[in-house]
């Protein structure tokens, strides 16, 4: 999912010169590193001619969208607090920026991996006690996040085993009504080996791949989880050793990227085929 539809649902916010000043806007951009991307900054486009603040935002959001999603994201929880500040989030202020809005900004943060309070706080969807369709909208909403901001260090390695374990049991849960939990039946490597199964995917042998390649594909990506998981437990953000990893190097950033990026293809690949 991209930026797009973030910037014009945040931009309504803005109509009529509603809502905080261009000035706080140009403070947002260049924080959220996105100045470039501003076609008219202090309200006024090159040649001087006034811009709303409407298309000023979604003019940034689309560039974030083309060259830095992470900083779009970024960009929209600073917009979000300075709109709180402002009162939009408040029926009981002549700022309130009405139901409909709110409303529209909550689903389309949702689908991002947040939930919007109803007075405008913003913090990341918790997993817990949602079932159904709700977890997977939910599922799907945190690996958007990995994909929008692979660089976040606690989405990185910390979030991967728990968004694949996460997938995995609700993909057992909906499949079969139920998953283990406790002792090896319970384990990482068990649920999501039944999870897979779930699925009709295949699981890998001990010794080598199948030679059919739709199943070494599937089976590759159940390798790919088990080792992000191994590594995560070593080295893992959050779930790390206060010392450093026992048995590995520290991840660099590159790795970083590329574990949740592998965590996110993993979760997607459940999630589709469920």
């Amino acid at each position: 999912m991209d930026l797009i539809e973030l910037g014009a649902v945040i931009g309504d916010f803005f109509e009529d010169g509603k809502g905080p000043s261009h000035d706080q806007l140009d403070q947002a951009f260049v924080r959220a590193g996105l100045t470039l991307g501003d076609p008219a900054p202090g309200g006024r486009t090159p040649v001087g001619t006034p811009l709303g603040k409407t298309k000023r935002i979604r003019a940034v959001f689309v560039y974030a969208t083309d060259h830095d999603p992470a900083a779009g994201l970024r960009l929209g929880q600073q917009i979000v607090a300075l709109l709180r500040a402002d009162g939009a989030f408040s029926p009981s202020l002549d700022n309130f920026a009405g139901a409909d809005r709110v409303t529209r900004l909550r689903t389309t943060f949702e689908r991002l991996g947040f939930t919007l309070d109803t007075d405008g706080a913003l913090r990341p969807t918790v997993l817990d006690n949602l079932s159904g369709t709700e977890l997977t909208v939910a599922l799907r909403a945190y690996v958007n996040r990995i994909n929008l901001n692979p660089q976040d260090a606690p989405l990185q390695i910390g979030t991967g085993k728990d968004l694949d374990e996460a997938t995995a049991r609700h993909v057992l849960e909906q499949k079969i009504g139920s998953y283990p939990v406790g002792g090896r039946e319970g384990s990482f490597p068990v649920t999501l080996a039944r999870a897979f199964t779930a699925v009709g995917f295949s699981v890998p042998p001990k010794a080598e791949l199948d030679s059919d390649p739709h199943k070494a594909v599937q089976q590759c990506l159940f390798l790919l989880s088990m080792e992000v998981n191994r590594l995560r437990n070593d080295a893992g953000t959050g779930h790390g050793h206060p010392s450093g990893p026992r048995k590995t190097q520290p991840l660099t950033p590159t790795e970083g990227r590329l574990v949740a990026r592998a965590t996110a293809l993993v979760a997607t690949a459940l999630l589709d085929t469920l």
